[in-house]
């Protein structure tokens, strides 16, 4: 039975689409597996994955976290490009690090609560007397996308733009044409020289934002950031700040409307909107692989990997692993161990944005109970399919009805 799932082709879209059977045959294999015809590796236990990304000279992030796409597997670094964050290896990867973990200090982050909150009823305010929405375009999206725009001091009437921006970054999940791709880079091109004004202007002008705290910043207290630099950790915020929030409040509404009893557990104690953040993060991962290359001749777990092959690092398949979960495909908001998922990786790339990623989302769930009742999902006008990606998650359209709340009716 193994044989025959693990002889699909993991891009394939019946694939990405429920991969969790594929997901279980690659742990019960061994947890590292050369994928046929395609011919890199998969990393699919949760103690191999954790060990993958904690050994950072075998295991490279210098190419980047899209798939491999030479036919030996490969994936090499290409030269001249520059590299910060989640494409930058020790020792200058902690250097961009400490900068940005103090513009995103747990202190920083949590100020920002109230506002998190205004706009999020602000944008309930737009739907509550309509008794249906879109709950990922009209809630979803806009919530972290306005957040991230505003701490990054840029215009919010550009939303719109910045999502197909956003969107086309993400969609380099390793599952588009040739075709596709050339007019994905040359959307990313515009992106890339669009944040390439920002900054040039923002140098002359100053503020109370991050670009600004970028341009301020010293990297190893020696010298600013160069204009490249800079356009890198910018473009990487505007993406990363807000694909998981996003992805997570639209799965999460759509378990609960799965799961009626977990529904009325967190409808019935509040206490447990944090968890069931963390839950549905283990559960529907909104990043589910990345990929690194391997620096020199390795072993994993007794199966040998040559220099220069491309190793795609599972954390949604290392977050059903059921050596660390126990029932690991079921959702459960009371799980005691929920918060040990993989869905931020661990180790030096560990998303800096995980504080706020979480924080939004507990925001977005405590405000759709506190104003609405009476949830439901309507399947006639929802496309509950994800985008096809192998390294991202993301339902295309979750038609919601609801009843608006007394306290609102009478406002």
């Amino acid at each position: 039975m193994n044989d025959s799932i693990l002889n699909r082709d993991p891009l394939d879209p019946a694939t990405t689409e429920c991969p969790f059977d594929y997901y279980q045959a690659l742990r019960e294999d061994g947890g590292v597996f050369q994928v046929p015809n395609r011919n890199f590796f998969l990393v699919s236990r949760y103690d191999l994955v954790m060990q993958v990304v904690k050994d950072t000279d075998t295991f490279s992030s210098k190419t980047g976290v899209q798939v491999p796409s030479a036919a030996d597997g490969s994936h090499r670094p290409r030269e001249g490009v520059v590299r910060t964050l989640l494409t930058a290896d020790p020792p200058e990867h902690r250097f961009y690090r400490t900068m940005v973990n103090k513009a995103f200090s747990l202190k920083r982050v949590s100020s920002w609560e109230p506002r998190i909150r205004e706009i999020a009823n602000e944008l309930i305010d737009d739907f509550i007397t309509d008794a249906n929405c879109e709950i990922n375009y009209a809630f979803a999206v806009p919530l972290p996308m306005i957040v991230i725009i505003e701490a990054l001091g840029l215009p919010r009437d550009m939303l719109r733009q910045f999502k197909t921006w956003s969107d086309t970054i993400s969609l380099l999940g390793g599952m588009l044409s040739k075709e596709e791709v050339a007019a994905v880079q040359v959307l990313r091109q515009d992106f890339s020289a669009w944040v390439d004004n920002i900054i040039a202007d923002r140098k002359q002008n100053l503020g109370d934002d991050f670009i600004s705290d970028l341009i301020r910043a010293s990297f190893k207290e020696s010298r600013p950031l160069n204009d490249a630099e800079l356009n890198s950790i910018v473009l990487q915020f505007l993406v990363a700040g807000n694909e998981t929030t996003t992805n997570t409040i639209t799965s999460g509404m759509l378990l609960l409307l799965k799961h009626p009893d977990q529904m009325k557990l967190v409808l019935e104690d509040r206490a447990l909107i944090p968890n069931l953040v963390e839950e549905v993060l283990r559960v529907e991962s909104p990043v589910q692989t990345h990929f690194r290359y391997a620096t020199k001749a390795t072993e994993l777990n007794g199966v040998k990997i040559p220099e220069g092959a491309g190793v795609g690092v599972m954390y949604g398949c290392a977050n059903r692993d059921k050596a660390h979960f126990d029932h690991a495909d079921s959702f459960d908001l009371q799980r005691t161990n929920a918060s040990k998922h993989l869905a931020f990786s661990q180790g030096i790339h560990f998303c800096p944005g995980a504080p706020l990623a979480r924080l939004e989302s507990a925001i977005a769930f405590e405000q759709l109970f506190d104003r609405l009742q009476n949830f439901q999902l309507d399947k006639s006008r929802s496309d509950l399919r994800h985008l096809p990606s192998f390294t991202h998650r993301s339902l295309k359209k979750v038609q919601i009805t609801f009843d608006s709340k007394i306290a609102d009716i009478t406002r």
